[in-house]
Formats: structure tokens, C-alpha cells, sequence
């Protein structure tokens, strides 16, 4: 964390809050309200978890926060447009998500929203969901269990939603009563709960089915915010919702703040507005990810605070098995041996600090230790000289002590992933003699005709499985549609087929654990420690911000930040 951030400690924290400030009461009250509690079918272990930063002053109500990116082409969710629950969460609720208390996105920090409580049947294919009462949409129309089946029955729905392969194992939903929905699923499966915690699973009005979802009239939600006013491509503004259904842990009323601007500006410009103090903060979802790009905010406003959020996604080398002598694993692992993340994470930002060292192929929240990690790549107890030694060995008993010739391809000029491809292939050039060619500032339609041509030996590019560790399957199991390796594994196939169904979240990581253990002994990519953070500029009025690994978090929804008007300079934003 940067100097100025607030103080981060260890809070003991009711096993199922809702998620909300961890501050002193805000409004003295004569009797002790009771905190609101969720149930969770399972109680697990938390002690992994990495809590967000506490805010210890006292939360006010009023103001109206200000930011800026860019707002989404359609207010409809389930569409997966770019940036979409940046605009929509302040809007909308989910069933379930992800307490942003803690970091990471795993399915044992998964906490109710509009879901009071569920439970599961004995097999884990029916999940019975308790809905809370006395929540209104917008238009004062009662929130009840039919929206739920709509929204659920809507986001499933091939010909209706773009997330509807987040959930292979739905089959049905039906209304109990009122407030009470349960869902039918093909089998038990953990990804079904960490879809529906994902932003983009938001509960819809049924009564407003057919709405256009471009339209402002969509944006009729449960959420902290009610839409005042919408002009495209301007802004969004939001005043406060004084029924909505959330309190704080102390029973104060939820949201704090008095409205939102959203301004439709992205880029330099949004970096302009914040150094012209005319944002109280960028946005929820992009921060700073280059140095340049740090440094020139933090040079124009010293005064901004930061927070780290790492991504749930990095760059990776896929290597393809197909051709020799990369179907050697001498050769794979003396690649391996070579790589130093810190310069390959150099050559994706220009810092070292914005991305992880000793990482594997997955994210933290559910990857392998760092000392695991280190033992498969043979980074242990060695240093770089010694693993260089053993690299040339390997190479020399794979018949290939003067090196090949290695065609790598990538998107980017001289940054991101091209810079990651530039600076491992002047290590191979230097001490393996392979002569590297790299195919940079390719087109997605160019790229796209080199992986059909099967014109490629690495191809540095995105992996990105979010929360969930089965979408690998997509990258690693044979015949997968982004299996540019050509990595066939009978054993990992099953491995991957059976993860969704490993619900026990103690019993899953293990499963992960295992599934990382053969990509890091067979090599069909090679890990960079490219998980490249964005450090998220903020102003210090601004109060309990809390970030997780995944963009479209609880903190899009903004319904437990304030303002601290003392904190604020009087002439801020004219």
C-alpha cells in the first residue's frame, strides 16, 4: 500500500454481513439494532482471506461523488458489453456476491444481496433462496420472487444473454412464494454460485420485460441509487434511494451519499478531469496500470491516495506442442528455467511492483503457494546463473545446444504483451542462442489467420479465467477453443470436467492445486507473473473504498462510500 492509504487491520467480522463499513455508528441510537445476518450453506475457513482496507473514521451522510469512464452501450447486464456494471451496479442488485470485506473472489466469500439466505438439499441440486422483504424497484412496484425466476430464467437464456455459459449446470427455476425462489440444477456445481456473485448477474424487473435496454427506462432497479438524468455519451447522474432495503451493521440507513455523477469519459481524459480535481476519484473498475501512467497522476496530485487491485487475469506464453522441439519437455523446461518475472513485468508496464513474482498460471485467491511454484519451475535455491547452466544442459541433451529457430507472435508494439515477447526472447537469444523472431503489433484478424495457419511457436497473450478455475478448460483441455498450445492431457481433461462439481471449497482449492501442478510440470505455457495491478487514485475525502481481485465488485454499487466534507477543499471541482 502507498503512503496515505488508511490503516489496514485484522477485524473480526459476523461470518455473514452483508457487505458494508466497519466504522463506528453513525447515528447514536437509544436501543442496539440487530445486525442483519445471512445464512450461508457452508462455513468455511476465511484465515486465507486477505481483508480490504478498514475505514476507521465515523461515516456522514451527504454529497454527491463524482467520476468518471466510459459508460456502457446498453444498461442491460446480461449483455456483457465492456465497462456495463461500472454504469448499471449503482442501479441494480444481484442475488448473491462477493463480500468485499476480503480480496478475493472464491466461492467461500460469497454473501447475500437481494438473497437473505439459501440452502442446499442434500445432493447440491436445488438451492432454495430466501428473498428479503419489502424491497421496491424504483418505480415503487414490490420486488418479489417472480423477478428473480425472470432474471434467472433471462440470464441462462442463449437467445436472451451473453453470460448464459456461466451457468452449464442450471436447468430451472420456480417461485415457492413470494419470497421464496428455488433453483434446479443439472448437478452440484460451485460455478453456478460464483457466476451469480459475477456483476453482470443482476436481478431485473419482470414487470419491465421488453424495455430497451439502451433506454434509460431500463434502468428501473432495487439499487442504493435511483437515474435522474441520462444523456449518451455526457453522463449518468443518480440521486440517492431513501427505501432501499440495506443498513449498516449499526442499522444506519444505506446509502450514505446523496447522488453520483458519472462522467462518459475515458482514458487521458479521465486522468485529466481527476488531476483538474474535478473527479473525487477515477472509477470503480480501471486505476493506473503503467508507470507512466502512475507517475504522471501521482506527480499532478500528490495528494491522491491509492489502493493496489490486482486483476484476475494475466499474460501468459502458450507454447505449441505441435512443433519441434517444443514437444520436448527438456526444451519447455530450460524456457522455463530462463524466465524472470520481475523483468518480464518490467517489459508489460515498466514496474516490476504492479505485477507477482512466483506466481504460477492463476491468481492468488486460488493458485499454488509461491513455494510450490518456484519448486515445479526449478527457480528454487537456485540463482539465476545456476538455472541458466541447467537450461544449457537440458538443451544440450535435447540435441539442441546452438539453439533454433522460434517464431513468437503477439498483439502490441513495445508494451503489454509484446514487451513481455521482447524482453524473454533477448534472454533466449543470450543464453540458450535461439533466435528469436517476434511478430509484434499483429491485428486480432492477423492474429486470428496465424492460429488457423498454425503459423506460431509462442503466442503471448491473455489468460483470463476470472473467478472461476474450470474456464481453463477453455485454454487447456483438449480441443478447447483457445488451446493455441494443441495440449492434449486425458488426465486434465478429467481433472477439468470434474472441477465444477467439487463444491466444498476446502476440498476445490485442493483440486485447483492439482490441476496447476500438471500445466507447471508439463509446460504447455509458460507463467510471466504478468497479473498487472491497477493502483485506484483517489482523493482522501473519499471514505471506504474497498477493492477486490475481480472489476465488477460490490464497490461498483458505491452504496457504503461517503464523504468527508472537512476533507474536502472549498473550491474542489470548480
Amino acid at each position: 500500500m502507498k503512503k496515505g492509504l488508511v490503516l489496514m487491520v485484522i477485524v473480526i467480522v459476523l461470518m455473514l454481513l452483508a457487505c458494508g463499513p466497519t466504522s463506528q455508528e453513525l447515528v447514536p441510537s437509544s436501543q442496539t439494532p440487530e445486525a442483519e445476518v445471512t445464512s450461508e450453506p457452508t462455513i468455511s475457513p476465511r484465515a486465507h482471506l486477505t481483508p480490504t482496507p478498514v475505514e476507521t473514521s465515523m461515516p456522514i451522510y451527504g454529497g454527491t461523488l463524482v467520476y468518471g469512464h466510459w459508460t456502457p452501450r446498453t444498461f442491460d447486464a446480461h449483455q456483457l458489453v465492456g465497462y456495463g456494471p461500472t454504469g448499471t451496479l449503482p442501479t441494480f442488485n444481484q442475488l448473491v456476491m462477493f463480500d468485499c470485506t476480503y480480496k478475493e473472489t472464491v466461492p467461500e466469500n460469497i454473501i447475500g444481496d437481494l438473497a437473505e439466505s439459501w440452502e442446499l438439499n442434500q445432493d447440491g441440486t436445488e438451492i432454495t433462496f430466501k428473498l428479503h422483504q419489502g424491497v421496491k424497484w424504483h418505480d415503487g412496484v414490490l420486488f418479489t420472487a417472480d423477478d428473480v425466476v425472470y432474471s434467472l430464467d433471462k440470464m441462462t437464456d442463449v437467445n436472451r444473454s451473453a453470460i448464459s455459459d456461466w451457468f452449464p449446470a442450471y436447468q430451472s427455476s420456480e417461485k415457492v412464494d413470494d419470497y421464496t425462489v428455488k433453483a434446479r440444477l443439472k448437478y452440484a456445481s460451485a460455478g453456478f454460485m460464483i457466476s451469480l456473485a459475477q456483476g453482470e448477474s443482476q436481478i431485473q424487473a419482470k414487470h419491465l420485460s421488453g424495455t430497451d435496454g439502451q433506454s434509460a427506462d431500463f434502468m428501473v432497479g432495487t439499487g442504493p441509487f435511483i437515474l435522474t438524468d441520462y444523456i449518451v455519451q455526457v453522463h449518468l447522474k443518480w440521486r440517492r434511494n431513501p427505501e432501499y432495503f440495506k443498513k449498516d451493521h449499526y442499522g444506519n440507513q444505506l446509502p450514505y451519499l446523496d447522488g453520483l455523477i458519472f462522467y462518459h469519459a475515458g482514458g487521458s481524459t479521465t486522468d485529466e478531469m481527476l488531476l483538474g480535481r474535478r473527479l473525487d476519484f477515477r472509477n470503480t473498475t480501471t486505476g493506473s496500470a503503467s508507470a507512466d501512467n502512475y507517475e504522471n497522476l501521482k506527480t499532478g496530485a500528490p495528494e491522491l491516495l491509492w489502493q493496489k487491485r490486482d486483476k484476475d487475469w494475466c499474460s501468459v506464453m502458450l507454447v505449441n506442442l505441435k512443433h519441434k522441439p517444443l514437444d520436448d519437455i527438456r526444451v519447455r523446461r530450460a524456457l522455463g528455467l530462463l524466465i524472470e518475472e520481475s523483468d518480464l513485468i518490467v517489459g508489460y508496464c515498466g514496474d516490476s511492483s504492479f505485477g507477482i513474482t512466483d506466481i504460477g498460471l492463476l491468481q492468488r485467491s486460488f493458485g499454488l503457494p509461491t513455494e510450490e511454484v518456484r519448486q515445479l519451475m526449478g527457480w528454487e535455491s537456485k540463482s539465476y546463473d545456476e538455472r541458466v547452466a541447467e537450461a544449457q544442459r537440458l538443451m544440450s541433451e535435447a540435441g539442441y545446444p546452438d539453439g533454433f529457430e522460434l517464431n513468437m507472435m503477439c498483439t502490441g508494439s513495445s508494451s503489454q504483451h509484446a514487451g513481455v515477447s521482447l524482453v524473454f526472447a533477448d534472454a533466449l537469444r543470450k543464453y540458450l542462442k535461439i533466435d528469436c523472431k517476434v511478430n509484434s503489433g499483429l491485428s486480432g484478424v492477423e492474429i486470428e489467420k496465424r492460429l488457423d495457419a498454425d503459423n506460431y511457436d509462442i503466442y503471448t497473450t491473455s489468460l483470463n479465467v476470472g473467478p472461476d478455475p474450470a474456464h481453463l478448460q477453455i485454454y487447456f483441455k483438449t480441443g478447447g477453443y483457445a488451446n493455441a498450445s494443441n495440449y492434449s492431457n486425458p488426465e486434465l481433461d478429467s481433472m477439468l470436467n470434474g472441477l465444477d462439481y467439487v463444491t466444498d471449497p476446502i476440498k476445490r482449492r485442493e483440486a485447483v492445486w492439482q490441476i496447476e501442478r500438471v500445466l507447471l510440470s508439463d509446460l504447455p505455457a509458460l507463467p510471466t507473473g504478468c497479473f498487472i495491478a491497477n493502483f485506484m487514485p483517489y482523493y482522501p475525502h473519499v471514505k471506504n473504498l474497498r477493492f477486490t481481485n475481480m472489476s465488477y465488485s460490490n464497490v461498483n454499487r458505491l452504496e457504503d462510500v461517503w464523504i468527508d466534507p472537512a476533507l474536502k477543499p472549498a473550491n474542489f471541482g470548480t
